[in-house]
């Protein structure tokens, strides 16, 4: 996965058990290699997987929201849940799926146990980071704390704004310039649903109503903003900012996007499972805009398969993109969205010696 490479036939890696120490055809390599080798077999060898966004906090909600009767629907079962009880053992079989799978590395958003979760993938040795999603209309004071200042073995902490509708401008915009300031991404769901849409347009609508009456409705303005041109007022929008979704978003939002040199995570299972759409695949990838795909949480996707998710993609996108592409979108571009790739998104001499094993029922899809 690195911009000059094609597939390499007869491909090795020698690694140290934790880095990657030599890269190359097998045959060149064996002439001065005396230690243990491991035969892969006739397989397709490529980066470790990146899911670049999840809900972890979610695990124990499987089949326990509505799917397909749009964002509301879903909302409001998900609200008849325990949302924030933490179910240990559900998050651990969660990371055990997604290790087994290929994933390496998620980037998990999580509202109430954002430490407690950081210390399970922690645990788990996949790759991480650990969001702490900002939700709320109060205004942070200059001492304000938006995540953990705790050293990981496999992972860092870093603070997410849950949307433009649910959070203050103010307190997206602390929780930005503290990521800034860190050298973290990020992370914010953007533009995913008609609802979003007429709430920061113009304030109204079913689901703007029961967000007043919870006391969970930002003042947007009302000035018949999209939500990617109100983002980019509030000056959110940046190379180190990882929009989620963007389901509703016109060619203008992506120009915005793309001038911005914002990275979008496409979650396309999820989009559908809930009933918002799809987001305009293939304008985004070809604006050239950095473009990863992520799950989400149990409670919006059929698994957590980050190889089903490019699966879907591939077999419902109108423009077909080239095999290289697409594994870009769950391994380099992931790396470079969540400002990981001196580490992960590439096979490459310094890295971490991770991979995954293309499915064979994949192989043809793609290459």
């Amino acid at each position: 996965m690195t911009d000059c490479e094609d597939l390499i036939k007869d491909f090795a890696l020698i690694h140290d058990g934790d880095r990657i120490l030599k890269t190359g055809v097998w045959s060149d390599l064996k002439k001065d290699f005396s230690g243990k080798v491991t035969d892969m077999g006739d397989v397709t060898i490529v980066p470790g997987l990146i899911n670049s966004h999840i809900h972890l906090e979610l695990s124990h909600l499987k089949d326990k929201t509505v799917e397909g009767q749009g964002f509301t629907s879903w909302v409001k079962s998900l609200l008849s849940n325990p949302l924030y009880e933490l179910e240990e053992k559900a998050i651990c079989c969660a990371l055990q799926f997604m290790l087994e799978n290929g994933t390496v590395f998620c980037a998990d958003i999580s509202t109430r146990n954002c430490a407690q979760i950081a210390s399970i993938m922690d645990n788990s040795g996949i790759g991480f980071y650990a969001f702490c999603e900002a939700i709320g209309l109060h205004t942070p004071s200059a001492k304000s704390k938006f995540f953990p200042n705790k050293k990981f073995r496999n992972g860092h902490t870093a603070g997410a704004g849950h949307s433009l509708y649910s959070t203050s401008p103010e307190l997206l915009q602390a929780v930005k310039n503290a990521d800034n300031d860190a050298g973290m991404p990020f992370s914010i769901h953007l533009a995913e649903n008609v609802e979003e849409d007429e709430i920061i347009a113009h304030g109204t609508g079913e689901f703007a109503a029961m967000l007043k009456r919870a006391g969970m409705l930002a003042d947007c303005g009302n000035k018949g903003l999209t939500p990617v041109e109100y983002a980019d007022s509030i000056t959110l929008l940046d190379e180190t900012t990882l929009a989620i979704h963007c389901v509703k978003i016109s060619e203008k939002d992506i120009q915005i996007l793309a001038d911005r040199k914002v990275n979008v995570c496409l979650c396309p299972r999820s989009n559908k499972y809930i009933g918002e759409g799809r987001a305009p695949w293939e304008k985004i990838i070809s604006s050239g805009i950095n473009t990863c795909l992520g799950t989400d949480s149990i409670a919006s996707n059929y698994d957590l398969n980050m190889w089903n998710e490019l699966e879907y993609l591939l077999k419902n996108i109108e423009k077909p993109i080239s095999g290289h592409k697409a594994l870009s979108l769950v391994t380099s571009n992931s790396a470079k969205a969540l400002k990981i790739d001196e580490l992960y998104g590439s096979l490459e001499e310094g890295k971490k010696a991770v991979f995954a094993t293309v499915p064979a029922h994949l192989e043809d899809l793609l290459f």
